[in-house]
């Protein structure tokens, strides 16, 4: 009897100690990024240790060897991101040396997109200082300047010039990147026939630097399942908000809330969650970079507890005359934005005095194992031109009833949606 005591009670012990441990290192999680209940902080404060991810990858790349000939990525995650990797320390060199931007005329552009380069197109604007913020340099030089799109040149010194596209407006550094790394990097790729928008006299008047591919990737439709319940659990774990409570009431419109000492949690009848904090419960960090990284991390944390096969992207960096900063997200599957009836994926508003309001549209998506047909893109490309002088049309995931979504042709005029058509 005492032989099967001893091992009964080693096992007793090991267990309780594992169990010590995993509560230990789930504390320590949680409270790595939320330290207390009244002061949520998913990233560390300025001038601390901080790394960041990029929030957004470009929606299109052009890498342009020698000769003018192109390989054009679009509607592919896993390229552009391995594309993104693999031009990270070049793109780094180049935003963390910049000097001075000097204004470039448009004929200027274009001849610097035929040369040796990369370009990519974010399709949104978005603050130069969180682009150098996610390949790990400072940017001083860029202030709060904006671009929708950058071109990392080869120059005639030997050197790589940056220019970046603001506004409509064109514009040229010097950096003290290599054009040496550059071409090296250029030489991984092999040209595919992509070609811009305004290179061809038969796609009419659409946007001229749409990047316009010969043969577009394999398009996949998907389906879509809610999650409004796992995230409203991830998000009363995160802030402390006790979905059991006897304090739960709800409201005329059917919305369920839930109060707690760092703020409310809403459950909209749509499905929707939406996280109000207290007064002063999360303070905004210093730097505009560091908010959208603090949105960032909270999602990619909330989420594990149902996310599917898509990734969450930042489209949308609109700042207030105020002072308040609006975040918005979308829901991405193979490089396609997943349009929603109901608006964005997920929206963040931040004010001076710290977080306003979180908003998400929680859903898991599957893609179908089948190929998905649309019209080639130079025929979309020339039907954007023709309803509308500068649309451009993109391929998004669009809604057709029942939580099933399929890529479809959207045609955009300066990112508003004009026209939709579906091959």
């Amino acid at each position: 009897m005492k032989h099967f005591k001893e091992p009964a009670k080693t096992a007793l012990i090991l267990l309780l100690t594992l169990s010590a441990v995993f509560l230990a290192w789930r504390g320590s999680l949680f409270s790595a990024f939320f330290p207390s209940k009244a002061q949520p902080s998913p990233i560390p404060t300025e001038g601390s240790a901080l790394s960041f991810s990029a929030a957004a990858l470009p929606a299109a790349a052009a890498v342009t060897v020698p000769g003018g000939l192109r390989c054009g990525i679009k509607y592919d995650d896993e390229r552009m991101a391995l594309l993104y990797e693999r031009f990270g320390a070049l793109l780094a060199e180049a935003l963390g040396s910049a000097g001075a931007p000097e204004e470039m005329g448009e004929e200027s552009w274009r001849d610097q997109l035929d040369r040796e380069s990369l370009f990519l197109d974010y399709g949104f604007s978005l603050p130069l200082d969180a682009m150098a913020a996610w390949v790990g340099v400072e940017a001083p030089w860029a202030g709060d300047r904006r671009a929708d799109a950058l071109l990392l040149v080869s120059a005639q010194e030997g050197s790589v010039r940056l220019c970046f596209r603001e506004d409509g407006h064109f514009y040229s550094c010097d950096t003290s990147a290599s054009r040496a790394s550059l071409r090296a990097q250029l030489s991984e790729y092999r040209p595919n026939g992509a070609a811009f928008a305004f290179e061809s006299d038969k796609l009419g008047p659409c946007a001229p630097y749409a990047l316009v591919l010969e043969q577009l990737p394999a398009l996949h439709a998907c389906e879509s399942s809610a999650a409004q319940n796992p995230a409203a659990q991830a998000l009363g774990e995160a802030f402390g908000i006790n979905l059991g409570s006897q304090s739960r009431y709800t409201e005329a419109d059917g919305t369920l809330v839930y109060p707690g000492d760092a703020g409310v949690l809403r459950l909209s009848a749509d499905g929707a969650v939406t996280y109000s904090p207290a007064e002063g419960a999360v303070s905004p960090p210093e730097r505009l970079a560091g908010r959208i990284e603090w949105v960032r991390r909270l999602l990619e944390t909330v989420r594990s507890a149902w996310a599917g096969e898509e990734s969450l992207r930042l489209t949308a960096v609109n700042p207030g005359a105020d002072g308040s900063l609006r975040l918005a997200f979308a829901y991405e599957l193979d490089g396609l934005a997943v349009e929603l009836v109901s608006g964005p994926a997920a929206v963040a508003v931040w004010r001076p005095t710290g977080l306003s309001e979180l908003s998400l549209r929680p859903l898991s998506f599957r893609r179908e194992e089948s190929e998905s047909g649309v019209l080639p893109e130079k025929q979309a490309q020339a039907a954007a031109g023709s309803l509308h002088a500068g649309g451009e049309a993109r391929l998004m995931l669009t809604e057709t009833g029942a939580g099933s979504f399929r890529p479809v042709w959207i045609v955009t005029v300066e990112g508003r949606s004009l026209w939709t058509q579906d091959g």
